[in-house]
């Protein structure tokens, strides 16, 4: 995949750069942070590439707390593009789902990031965690503008995205919509009161 040369570029500058100031802590630390979301951006462009080709996953049961802290990490940087509060809740400190990490990753940064595009500056985003009986419910809530809801199943297609021309390439729901599928999960999406849309998915405990 051509992305790969791009991760492998910004990796061996910022090894370079690393060397050169080491003296400065804070570029350090910076320095540190890039290093890792380029080798944490490799992973998933990898198991994307699996995911393309129908490769096996590589589940295992995990607690998706943490993986899910971490996400919001990494997109702390969008977040303060439009200076949008991401609050995080779970029912319970542990959860445990066999899942593969990186497509729950993946997931989680579609839908954000999707979330981030439709709403107002200085919005509110939710990343609420359940963990019930027999599945595991991730929701998302925004204070968008908003998603007809009429649209039903259609906004999972392939290409079709209710983005302006240009600005979106209608592929990135329907990627989360294949991840969910593939671990015997659901999606579904609502409207959010008094306004906005809320992205649920839930995903059986196996």
């Amino acid at each position: 995949m051509k992305l790969n040369t791009p991760l492998a570029n910004i990796l061996g500058f910022a090894e370079l750069l690393k060397d050169r100031t080491k003296q400065d802590s804070q570029a350090t630390k910076d320095l540190d942070k890039i290093i890792n979301s380029a080798i944490y951006s490799r992973e998933v462009v990898k198991k994307l590439m699996f995911f393309a080709c129908e490769m096996p996953q590589q589940k295992s049961l995990v607690n998706i707390i943490p993986i899910c802290k971490e996400a919001i990490e990494l997109l702390k940087p969008i977040l303060k593009t439009k200076n949008i509060t991401l609050n995080f809740s779970s029912s319970n400190s542990k959860i445990a789902l066999k899942i593969d990490r990186i497509q729950l990753t993946q997931v989680l940064f579609n839908l954000v990031i999707n979330a981030i595009y439709f709403s107002e500056e200085n919005g509110v985003i939710v990343l609420d965690i359940k963990d019930k009986s027999a599945t595991v419910e991730i929701h998302i809530k925004d204070q968008g503008t908003g998603i007809d809801t009429n649209l039903g199943d259609k906004i999972f297609e392939p290409f079709f995205t209710t983005k302006p021309v240009g600005e979106g390439s209608g592929l990135g729901l329907s990627v989360v919509h294949g991840i969910v599928k593939s671990h015997k999960g659901n999606i579904s999406f609502s409207a959010n009161m008094p306004k906005g849309t809320i992205f649920t998915v839930a995903i059986p405990k196996l």
